[in-house]
């Protein structure tokens, strides 16, 4: 094989990197005096690439976003199908405000639920005559009288238009360790009923109704007096029930109640 004097005429500079692979397999399949014959024949090699003109995009780059946005999509759908939604799920937890969530319709038990008054709690056997204990306290209520005046002080004393006076003839016994009086202090806690369950107090100054004990007599244990309790009440009330309790501040006892029929 005859050595050629030269070879074709090539451009001057090689721009893509296949040129470069071509010559170099043609200098590989050289020999070694070939090689440095033909080595001197060509251009020098560029020492950088030329840099690819402005507006001109690159395919390959193109495409590697392409494929990363459509794995990220991919991986988004196989997250929510793990999950079951259920992120877009009403928090029970949360705060229970008005929403399309809430049932707004009203129960079945909304009707007002009808109340009564209690009725006095009155045991059927203590009435008039009968004894009735409370603590230390023993009473027996003798008689019950209405009246329209009383003798206060040795004065008549008119209960007016519209009202009257109730008397209760009551005994008392001290059946306690203490003394008690009667009038002027407060050993026994009393009240009048009516049908209306309305609570009358006595009329102050006990002591000045004729027949009752004096200021400061006190009753003392084991002993027994008359006692009258008066109440001023409406003309038209109607008196079924007196209760009473002995004073005692370290106690939560219940008062005794006696029944009672209207004079």
């Amino acid at each position: 094989m005859s050595e050629p004097d030269s070879f074709p005429d090539r451009p001057v500079g090689i721009r893509s990197a296949g040129a470069r692979i071509q010559v170099g397999a043609l200098l590989a399949s050289l020999t070694i005096r070939e090689r440095t014959s033909v080595s001197g024949q060509l251009p020098p090699m560029p020492e950088q690439l030329p840099q690819r003109p402005k507006g001109v995009r690159n395919p390959w780059k193109a495409a590697t976003f392409c494929l990363a946005g459509a794995l990220m999509v991919t991986a988004t759908a196989l997250v929510y199908t793990a999950t079951g939604g259920q992120g877009d799920a009403p928090d029970a937890s949360a705060d229970p405000s008005p929403s399309i969530w809430q049932d707004d319709r009203p129960s079945a038990d909304t009707a007002p639920v009808e109340t009564t008054s209690p009725t006095p709690s009155r045991p059927a056997d203590l009435k008039i005559g009968d004894e009735a204990r409370n603590g230390g306290a023993v009473i027996k209520v003798a008689k019950v009288r209405e009246t329209e005046s009383i003798n206060v002080a040795g004065r008549v004393k008119k209960a007016g238009g519209d009202a009257k006076y109730v008397i209760l003839e009551t005994v008392v016994f001290n059946d306690s360790k203490a003394s008690m009086d009667l009038t002027c202090s407060l050993p026994i806690v009393n009240s009048l009923l009516d049908e209306q369950e309305r609570r009358y107090d006595t009329i102050d100054d006990l002591y000045e109704v004729a027949g009752n004990p004096e200021c400061n007599e006190q009753l003392q244990p084991g002993f027994k007096d008359e006692m009258l309790f008066v109440y001023r009440v409406p003309k038209d009330a109607k008196i079924i029930a007196w209760e009473f309790s002995e004073y005692d501040l370290t106690s939560n006892r219940k008062p005794s109640t006696i029944t009672l029929d209207s004079a």
